[in-house]
């Protein structure tokens, strides 16, 4: 009888150890198992769902999160981070989120929609657009009191980006003389030339009449404008060209 429940023993714990061998046996590739890393989970995405992915999270539920931009709308689909199963998925009710506004290209404006937008800046001279890599603009000059200026705007949003005044080349001092001389009706003696850093250049020109007086004339470098007339007798200075 000894002997018997010694076999009945060794019996049991070969049993017992044969199902702990095969229980072990089944559940070690789940223990060893990795998890997915993200660019698999994506691709696994990908495969099964042809589309652009917005965002993929992990969870600690032991699965992916992924949003995902179908033909039909934006959905959120759930993924073991093991198998990449799908566990779940469902579409989102609000189509166009904060991620897929960014990758939806913008409409470009039209030179007319610029035209408008820009219509108070003064009157418009030129517009072009500048096809660039990374930079792409709308170039405008246009004319406002007498003055030009350079315009850089977004192509899609209108906006001034950009705002320069234009510098138009600087008359000769012959040009200047030719002014004055015909501005008081007189002879062209000495000629100076001033370009301060608070105003537009200026040329002074002296000028001698025929009744002997002596006339210091203002003229523009730019707009070629008399701005004042010095009488040297009585130093007196007219402003805006008056004599």
């Amino acid at each position: 009888m000894k002997n018997g429940k010694v076999l009945i023993t060794a019996g049991s714990t070969l049993v017992f150890g044969l199902l702990l061998f095969v229980g072990f046996q089944w559940w070690a590739p789940s223990l060893s198992a990795e998890s997915l890393t993200e660019e698999e989970v994506n691709q696994t995405a990908k495969d099964k769902y042809p589309g652009t992915i917005i965002k993929t999270t992990k969870t600690e539920g032991e699965e992916y999160q992924i949003k995902m931009q179908l033909e039909t709308g934006v959905y959120l689909i759930s993924m073991d981070e093991k198998s990449g199963e799908v566990r779940s998925i469902k579409k989102e009710t609000i189509v166009h989120s904060e991620e897929t506004a960014e990758k939806t290209p913008q409409k470009q404006l039209t030179q007319n929609e610029i035209k408008a937008r820009i219509s108070s800046q003064g009157d418009l001279e030129q517009i072009d657009f500048v096809q660039e890599k990374d930079n792409s603009h709308y170039k405008a000059v246009v004319n406002k009191n007498n003055e030009k200026i350079t315009l850089i705007l977004d192509p899609y949003t209108g906006a001034i980006i950009d705002s320069t005044m234009v510098a138009d080349s600087i008359i000769t001092e012959n040009e200047a003389i030719a002014i004055a001389e015909k501005h008081v009706k007189g002879t062209g003696d000495d000629t100076e030339f001033y370009q301060p850093s608070d105003q537009t250049p200026y040329y002074l020109v002296e000028v001698e009449l025929e009744d002997d007086r002596d006339a210091v004339v203002q003229v523009d470098g730019y707009t070629k404008e008399v701005k004042t007339i010095t009488w040297e007798d009585d130093e007196v200075d007219d402003r805006d060209g008056t004599e």
